[in-house]
């Protein structure tokens, strides 16, 4: 009867470990030693064996498989969990360091054929393939009793693969943080830009900054804010003067041309055109500046 019993009770946690229930999670650290699960008792009331665990070190010589296409490898850090509910922790730390090597082998061949349908590229999801075909584990039937191994790997890329593709990802970060400094100094440059247009318009006694005071004052507050954005506004300010000048000349012209023919209120309209025009371009530097203080003066 107590056989029976001892079997039934054997079925049961070895369905519990199958299903997952009550199972714990695998860590791939130094040695560790699960508490006793006192849980379990006989029909009689008595205390069942508590189950023991142990993780014993990785080995320091690691498996090899190969990925999809048979050019590139995965080199795997297998990690072995060992219980039993037969055994003391000390026995069960002896019985497993005489299995490891068995299970090195069963674990390399199961996870052969999963490994070489995975990216070579990919290790994460080959880590996440393996693992999902070794959760459920096996058993050893020892001369001490039963002993559950729980399996695990950790998958790395092979480093010829990893020397190849380090260049690229190297690359792809140096891009990315280029950029991200690129856009914080294109913000503290606005920023002090704003700053320093702020305080020449105060200077200035201007309520207001308009597109032709912007145009002709930017260009002297990037030299405060930043040495290279100084250089590019520059640069638009000369590119966008001569263009100005050029279209300058041409009404100056035409002014001309019409005056000569009699044709005065054209000639009126061409030189209006001008002035206004040479004042939104800032041709003459303090042309807005007159403009503001003409109408000063002809305010009551």
């Amino acid at each position: 009867m107590t056989e029976r019993k001892r079997l039934r009770t054997r079925l049961r946690d070895w369905w519990r470990r199958v299903t997952g229930r009550g199972g714990t999670q695998t860590d791939g650290g130094p040695e560790r030693v699960d508490e006793p699960d006192d849980t379990g008792t006989t029909t009689g009331g008595q205390a069942a064996q508590a189950e023991v665990g142990v993780e014993l070190s990785p080995a320091e010589e690691a498996l090899w498989v190969a990925a999809r296409g048979d050019v590139f490898t995965f080199e795997l850090v297998p990690h072995f969990r060992w219980s039993s509910r037969e055994m003391t922790l000390d026995v069960l730390r002896e019985r497993a360091a005489v299995h490891e090597e068995a299970a090195r082998g069963k674990l390399l061949r199961r996870a052969w054929s999963i490994a070489r349908s995975c990216d070579p590229g990919d290790p994460v999801a080959a880590e996440k393939a393996v693992n999902k075909e070794l959760r459920s584990g096996w058993c050893y039937n020892d001369d001490k009793g039963l002993i559950r191994c729980r399996p695990s790997v950790r998958i790395r890329i092979d480093p010829a693969l990893r020397e190849h593709v380090l260049p690229f990802h190297l690359a792809e970060i140096r891009l990315k943080e280029e950029h991200r400094l690129g856009e914080l100094k294109a913000d503290q440059v606005q920023a002090r830009t704003e700053r320093w247009l702020q305080v020449m318009s105060e200077l200035e006694l201007l309520d207001t900054l308009g597109p032709a005071e912007r145009r002709l004052l930017v260009p002297f507050a990037a030299a405060l804010a930043d040495e290279d954005f100084c250089k590019v506004m520059h640069a638009l300010k000369n590119t966008r003067r001569n263009g100005a000048e050029a279209l300058a000349e041409v009404l100056t012209a035409a002014a001309k041309h019409h005056e000569q023919v009699g044709l005065f209120e054209y000639a009126n309209a061409y030189d209006k055109a001008l002035s206004e025009f040479c004042r939104q371009m800032g041709l003459s530097p303090f042309s807005w500046v007159d403009t503001v203080t003409d109408v000063e003066e002809l305010a009551p």
